[in-house]
């Protein structure tokens, strides 16, 4: 499969003209997957798509086109082979053009399959972006390894042992150099003081326990020091550490604070054993439910927001406010759905089949949403789709915060 660079420079180089491209967003999270559920959601909506293009009075070699798109992407995603190490696949077509590329993402806002004059890229874009560089440090005792994930690919940076990082047997620390001498030190205590149950312990056990936390701290400070290192050379977006420690958030106490800006959470991980494979599924997991973590405060700054003059609820007020350019977040309810219209010359979604342009006329879409979110994609805002099922029911279909006050 080709990488994103060069997936993009293949779709935006030719003009499809007079032909149109199918692009395909389709989620493949474990529950879709099971089943392979994601084969009926795809197949539900080339269903729908073929009964809006016939509203259309496209030319049958451009109807043909289309349906030879739909084909192709069926084969593609019925053959799970394809569909391995992603949350999400975009697929983008246009068989009279001969171009066909599908490219493996880390997730997608929606199922979604359009028809255009273009390949719809911009989703593809806006999750580049907002996933960014993140890197992940995985520690134990004395290992540490650091890894540098993006959209693409996961590599690792160091793996290293920390020599200092050993300790001899239990309650015998300091090992060849105090050889012979251990439980020469004693806590004195009273028989006439102690109780008959008293267990009394050996400065071997304190300076065991001494030796844990001296341990602890200084395998802590060395991976703040590399993950300082390397966020100078690289400059990750986001932080993600990995460990089976249970003291783990400890490290906190080292980080600086630039690094500390940069965290996102834990995964739990055996630095020994991980590969990059599953650090990567591990740290997407943890981005989604980060996001689910989210949901519940965009609803909430939406409500708060909506009696300042600075958010709207609702289908037609957000569409209102994207028609100027007015939205720096779309909130959309996974489930929601609306049927609409599209307006092919100013490439906007309306609820009526009236269109701002004298002549213009527009075709009806199954689910106006897609070219909403689509629209706000090209304006540059943020897309948010509140995937809780009670967080959805406070959400009027739509919502979104706005860049200024109305």
């Amino acid at each position: 499969m080709n990488s994103l660079k060069d997936a993009l420079k293949t779709l935006l180089e030719p003009s499809y003209a007079p032909f149109l491209v199918s692009s395909l967003y389709l989620r493949l999270t474990p529950e879709s997957r099971a089943d392979q559920k994601y084969l009926k959601v795809f197949k539900n909506m080339v269903k729908a798509q073929k009964a809006n293009l016939e509203k259309r009075n496209l030319s049958r070699e451009v109807f043909d086109s289309v349906l030879e798109d739909f084909q192709k992407m069926e084969a593609f995603v019925g053959d799970p082979e394809n569909l391995k190490s992603c949350g999400a696949i975009a697929i983008f077509s246009c068989s009279s053009k001969n171009v066909f590329v599908p490219v493996k993402l880390p997730y997608a806002y929606r199922d979604r399959l359009m028809v255009s004059v273009n390949p719809l890229v911009r989703e593809i874009a806006a999750i580049d972006e907002e996933l960014g560089r993140i890197g992940v440090v995985l520690l134990d005792r004395k290992h540490i390894r650091f890894f540098l994930m993006d959209f693409e690919s996961i590599v690792e940076v160091s793996d290293f042992l920390e020599p200092l990082a050993t300790r001899s047997h239990r309650f015998h620390s300091g090992g060849a150099a105090l050889k012979g001498a251990q439980g020469t030190f004693k806590y004195s205590i009273p028989s006439r003081a102690s109780s008959p149950n008293m267990v009394q312990h050996s400065m071997g056990e304190y300076r065991f326990h001494m030796r844990i936390q001296e341990e602890k701290h200084r395998i802590f400070k060395i991976a703040n020091d590399a993950l300082m290192e390397a966020w100078k050379e690289s400059k990750f977006d986001k932080l993600v550490i990995g460990s089976l420690r249970e003291d783990i958030k400890d490290i906190e106490s080292h980080l600086h604070t630039y690094l500390l800006e940069r965290l996102v959470g834990y995964v739990r991980l055996n630095p020994s054993e991980a590969n990059e494979q599953e650090i990567r599924e591990k740290v997407l997991d943890l981005l989604w439910q980060k996001d689910r973590e989210q949901e519940e405060s965009l609803i909430n700054q939406l409500r708060s927001l909506e009696g300042e003059g600075l958010a709207v609820s609702g289908l037609s007020k957000t569409l209102e406010q994207l028609y100027v350019g007015n939205v720096k977040t779309l909130l959309v309810a996974d489930s929601f759905e609306k049927p609409g219209f599209y307006c092919p010359q100013s490439n906007l979604p309306t609820l009526k089949p009236e269109c701002p342009v004298d002549g213009e006329v527009p075709y009806p879409v199954e689910d106006v949403v897609d070219e909403i979110i689509e629209l706000a994609l090209e304006e540059r805002a943020s897309v948010e789709v509140i995937i809780r099922e009670d967080l959805q029911k406070k959400l009027d279909g739509v919502g979104a915060l706005l860049r200024w006050r109305i």
